[in-house]
């Protein structure tokens, strides 16, 4: 069996996965999101997480844990997807409680899960691997996207010190990021939906979406589980998905 922990998978590319990963027998699919916690299925469970709180996240690893007693698996694998763009707007007139919320979804949530998979998975699995998912946000500047340009950035800073750290410690351990490129979700929308004061770029946004240059979460699911597959997601890496495709 192999394992896969899922975060954010109530919509758009994390319930792609989630949906993807659970078709095939040999996984076990535990996700961490939103919705109420679903521990009756022995293969695939929902696990309650707000990614803004920290009490929260830690009590779904203590979940898992408890979950995982006794068992082993060739592979464990964290996908941290869950993800928020908002707010959209130019530096100074950013909502202070809004800024702290997407740092604490984009950044704190996904640094808290790997530590704590890291932890968690080393007794029970033969080779882990832990995939942050990232954006093309967080190597260029992007007008009215501070803030999740700086939490995207982060995160790919957090994931290089991290794969730094593991290589000298732990051989089972491999850590990347990867960018999925532009996917059809809901955070897609809510781009779209922003104002040109906002977000000047707007109508890019839009453009692609008319032209239909955005893919279905469903084809990047399948990508993502394939890369998995195929062993191309290297330890310390920064991936674009469509440098595979």
């Amino acid at each position: 069996m192999n394992l896969y922990i899922v975060t954010g998978t109530t919509k758009g590319l994390g319930l792609a996965l989630r949906t993807v990963l659970a078709s095939v027998d040999s996984n076990r699919v535990i996700a961490l999101s939103r919705a109420p916690d679903q521990l009756a299925h022995a293969v695939n469970a929902n696990i309650h997480a707000d990614f803004s709180d920290i009490a929260s996240i830690e009590t779904a690893f203590e979940k898992i844990a408890s979950l995982l007693v006794d068992q082993h698996f060739e592979q464990a694998v964290l996908i941290n997807n869950a993800g928020i763009v908002l707010p959209v707007a130019a530096f100074d007139e950013l909502n202070s409680v809004e800024l702290a919320y997407n740092i604490a979804v984009n950044l704190a949530a996904p640094m808290i899960a790997m530590s704590r998979f890291a932890s968690l998975t080393r007794a029970c699995a033969s080779r882990r691997l832990i995939i942050n998912i990232s954006s093309g946000a967080a190597q260029h500047p992007v007008a009215g996207w501070s803030v999740y340009c700086a939490a995207k950035a982060g995160l790919e800073m957090a994931t290089q010190v991290a794969a730094l750290e593991a290589g000298t410690r732990d051989s089972t351990l491999t850590i990347c990021a990867l960018a999925p490129g532009v996917v059809d979700t809901p955070m897609q929308s809510q781009i779209r939906a922003a104002s040109v004061a906002r977000f000047p770029d707007v109508e890019r946004f839009r453009d692609m979406k008319t032209n239909g240059v955005l893919r279905p979460a469903d084809d990047v699911a399948h990508d993502i589980a394939q890369l998995i597959a195929s062993g191309k997601l290297t330890h310390g890496g920064s991936f674009d998905i469509r440098h595979f495709t």
